[in-house]
């Protein structure tokens, strides 16, 4: 490697962005970016019927999970330092890789699923634009090594607000939303070639090289790098891949049972999570390297006080969104989209006891991922998605959208009582081994 170029692993030194204005630029940017992707299904419920938005859902069902599993949940392993050997470039080229496989495979599921034409393009068409997410991710990564927290939030506005003006202004001229989407895709490309690659962005010159030959910011393929890296992040993709299906394997069922128009009203208020989740990813991911390094140095103190501090967090969350949801959700629904959806605001309270748990076991996976404890969650999410299998096969058909939720509810307990007893197992453990350390010494 050369000695001239910085490498992915450089720590800038000096003094680093506080927590607090990490999570603000993190939560401004998150925040924003939510904002946008539930304006785009406000919209969409408004312009289209709700037909055309179980199709959108059902796209989402069908991507997410294999553009997560084969997002390998690179960027955590970059930033937690597992492969500090490793350059950008190898990461960047097995995301290009695995994410070309992603779009085959999802190509593949629509032809044995047997979709019409029209819904088979509705599927790639989001599997584009999610492709093109996760290659801004991993440049993300770079930025949140080097504590350049709001060079990613001024990405995810921008992406925000340039994919609901794109979505916005295709479906309406059109009535279509294929064309809808592809006004998506131009907006997330446009994002990501004239913003997140540029070496401007990442501070690599005083004027901005567009396309320029950098080693720091291009693919470098290595067979033996990459067999390495898919070694070592396979976990966690295997984790994320399940962590996916807590969203989508409902989709499934009520689909099946209720048809495209009541999976497109439950895909509606099951977004108003995403409210709450933005400010939990925006402060999970502010806070995950701060997590790493004192766990990695056997400051458990540290480690467990600030966890402590997520885990409050998200309980408040998660009470305050029942609270509003009580109160005024009928109201809220029918603002946000139609009248049809509002019908459905008892569905609001149980949702958001669902998000709650589930907000809580999301900081505990970032605690046991800035722990390294990968394969644990691997076994962890199989039992959650089993429970929410069971939950929904056994309760949708009987309780309609309520038994789904009733089915995520489940599965989040399941999930945040795992996440206690490993997380508790292993800093026992690790205690034990910093205490024989230094009687050693």
């Amino acid at each position: 490697m050369s000695a001239d170029l910085p490498t992915v692993f450089a720590v800038q030194q000096g003094k680093r962005p506080s927590l607090c204005a990490d999570f603000s630029w993190m939560f401004v940017g998150n925040s924003i970016y939510a904002g946008g992707q539930f304006a785009m299904l406000v919209l969409l419920a408004k312009l289209v019927r709700p037909e055309l938005v179980g199709q959108y859902a059902l796209g989402l069902a069908v991507v997410y999970p294999v553009m997560m599993f084969t997002n390998l949940q690179l960027r955590a392993v970059m930033t937690s330092g597992a492969r500090r050997q490793t350059d950008f470039g190898h990461y960047l080229s097995l995301r290009l890789l695995t994410t070309s496989l992603a779009l085959v495979i999802i190509f593949a599921i629509t032809q044995v699923l047997r979709y019409g034409w029209e819904l088979t393009v509705v599927v790639l068409m989001v599997g584009v634009a999610y492709a093109i997410e996760t290659i801004s991710d991993v440049y993300y990564a770079r930025l949140q090594l080097h504590d350049r927290m709001d060079g990613i939030s001024k990405s995810l506005i921008a992406r925000a607000l340039l994919s609901t003006v794109g979505l916005a202004v295709a479906t309406y001229v059109s009535g279509s939303l294929i064309w809808g989407l592809a006004g998506v895709v131009l907006a997330r490309a446009i994002v990501l070639i004239g913003y997140d690659i540029c070496e401007r962005t990442h501070g690599l010159g005083e004027q901005s090289k567009w396309f320029s030959p950098n080693k720091a910011l291009t693919p470098r393929f290595d067979l033996r790098a990459h067999r390495e890296l898919l070694w070592t992040s396979l976990p966690l993709g295997i984790v994320v891949l399940l962590t996916s299906l807590y969203s989508t394997v409902p989709a499934y069922f009520i689909k099946h049972s209720l048809g495209e128009r009541d999976l497109g009203i439950f895909t509606a208020i099951g977004f108003m999570i995403s409210i709450g989740n933005m400010a939990v990813v925006s402060l999970g991911q502010s806070a995950f390297t701060r997590l790493a390094r004192s766990f990695a140095a056997g400051n458990l103190a540290a480690y467990s006080s600030l966890l402590a501090k997520l885990l409050a967090f998200g309980v408040t969350l998660g009470v305050c969104g029942m609270v509003v949801s009580k109160v005024a959700g009928r109201e809220i629904l029918t603002i946000l989209f139609r009248p049809e959806y509002a019908e459905r605001a008892e569905l609001l309270p149980w949702i958001m006891a669902a998000g709650g748990v589930l907000f809580m076991a999301q900081f505990l996976g970032f605690g046991m991922t800035a722990a390294g404890y990968y394969n644990s969650q691997v076994i962890l999410n199989i039992l959650a998605n089993l429970s929410l299998f069971a939950g929904c096969y056994w309760l949708v058909s009987r309780q309609g959208l309520l038994g789904a939720i009733f089915g995520m509810l489940i599965a989040a307990i399941v999930q945040l009582t795992g996440s206690a007893l490993v997380l508790f197992i292993g800093m026992r453990i690790r205690t034990q081994v910093c205490a024989d350390r230094t009687e050693t010494a």
